[in-house]
C-alpha cells in the first residue's frame, strides 16, 4: 500500500484544528501519517493537536509556505496532501485522491470546496463563486489550491517545495503549480471530492483580505509573468484589474473634472456587471436570490483587487523572488 501522508499547517487555529483533525482520523483510508506544522500559535492550537493521536511540529511564525515545508521534509510519504486547518475532509478525500495517481505521470492531484459555514451569506458568495471557477474545470488542470492538494514526494523534492517567501496564504500554492506543470508533470482534478471550508463571514474582512490577495498576485507576475491559470481564470477575470482600476481613477477625478461624470459612472457600472456570470451561477445554485448581494460584495473585491495590485508593483522591480 503506498505511505501516504497529510500535512496541516496552522496558526491560531484552536476554533477549526479539532475538526480538521477529526476528519482526518476518520477517512476511510487507514494508516495515515498526520502531520500538523504549527507555524508559532499563540492560542489553544498545541494543546488540542497533542491531545490527539498525530505528529506536531512547531516553528517561529514565518507563515504557511513554510509550515507546509517543515511538514512534507518531515513526512514519511510517497504522496503527501496538503489541507488547511480551517478545512474538514470528506472521509473519502484521501481514498478519492488516490485514485487520481494510478494514472501515470500524475505528479499532484486536487479536489474542491465543500462550505462548512452555510449560515453567512458573505460565506455563501464567496463559496459559489468558487464553485463557478471549478464548474468550468475539467479533469485535466495546471493549478491546484493548497487546501486539497496531494503531491507525490518525488516532484515536491524536484522543485523544492513551497517559496517561502510568500509569507501568507496567498499565491504559494499557484506558484508551486506553476513550477511542478513546467517541470512536465501531469496534474489531475476531481470535482466530486471535497474539503468544507471555514469561509468568511465579514464583508470588511473578505474585502480586507481580497487587498492582500491583490499584493500577492504581483509577486507571482513578477516570478512567472503570468497571475492565471488557464480554465480557473478567464477573459472576464483579466479584464477586472483594468475596468476597476479605470473606475476607480475615474471617480477619484471627477471633483476635479466634473465632465467625466457620464464616463465615471459608465465604467463603475460596468464594473458592477462584471461578475454577474458568477453572480447568477451562486443564485440559480442555493435557489436563493439573497446571493445577488455577490454583486455588492464582489464590487467591492474588485477595487480591493487593484488597490492591492498597486501596492505590490514594487515586486515588479525588486523580483518576484524577494
Amino acid at each position: 500500500m503506498t505511505k501516504v501522508s497529510v500535512v496541516v499547517p496552522v496558526y491560531n487555529g484552536a476554533r477549526t484544528i479539532g475538526l480538521a483533525l477529526d476528519a482526518l482520523l476518520a477517512q476511510t483510508h487507514k494508516g495515515l501519517e498526520i502531520i500538523v506544522a504549527d507555524d508559532g500559535s499563540t492560542d489553544a492550537t498545541p494543546e488540542l493537536v497533542k491531545g490527539r493521536p498525530v505528529k506536531y511540529l512547531r516553528q517561529e511564525n514565518a507563515g504557511p509556505a513554510k509550515a507546509r515545508n517543515l511538514g512534507w521534509r518531515a513526512a514519511a510519504g510517497e504522496i503527501i496532501f496538503f489541507t488547511d486547518a480551517d478545512c474538514v475532509p470528506e472521509p473519502a478525500w484521501v481514498e478519492k485522491l488516490l485514485r487520481l495517481f494510478e494514472e501515470p505521470g500524475v505528479a499532484a492531484a486536487g479536489g474542491t470546496y465543500g462550505l462548512r459555514n452555510p449560515e453567512s451569506l458573505v460565506a455563501q458568495c464567496i463559496h459559489y463563486d468558487i464553485q463557478y471557477r471549478h464548474s468550468r474545470l475539467g479533469r485535466e488542470v495546471s493549478y491546484i489550491g493548497s487546501f486539497s492538494l496531494a503531491v507525490r514526494r518525488t516532484a515536491l523534492e524536484q522543485v523544492g517545495g513551497f517559496d517561502e517567501t510568500f509569507r501568507i496564504a496567498c499565491g504559494e500554492d499557484a506558484d508551486l503549480s506553476y513550477r511542478l506543470f513546467k517541470a512536465g508533470h501531469k496534474f489531475r482534478f476531481d470535482k466530486e471530492c471535497w474539503v468544507a471550508h471555514h469561509f468568511p463571514t465579514g464583508a470588511v474582512h473578505f474585502v480586507r483580505q481580497q487587498f492582500w490577495r491583490g499584493y500577492w498576485i504581483m509577486k507571482l507576475l513578477a516570478k512567472h509573468g503570468s497571475t492565471g491559470s488557464p480554465g480557473y481564470s478567464n477573459f472576464l477575470d483579466a479584464l477586472q484589474p483594468p475596468l476597476f482600476g479605470l473606475a476607480l481613477g475615474a471617480l477619484a477625478a471627477v471633483p476635479f473634472a466634473p465632465g467625466l461624470l457620464p464616463a465615471a459612472l459608465t465604467l463603475n457600472l460596468l464594473a458592477f456587471f462584471a461578475n454577474f456570470p458568477s453572480v447568477l451561477f451562486g443564485v440559480r445554485a442555493s435557489g436563493s436570490p439573497r446571493l445577488f448581494f455577490s454583486a455588492v460584495l464582489f464590487y467591492f473585491r474588485g477595487f480591493a483587487w487593484v488597490l492591492g495590485l498597486a501596492y505590490g508593483a514594487g515586486f515588479l522591480f525588486k523580483g518576484g523572488n524577494k
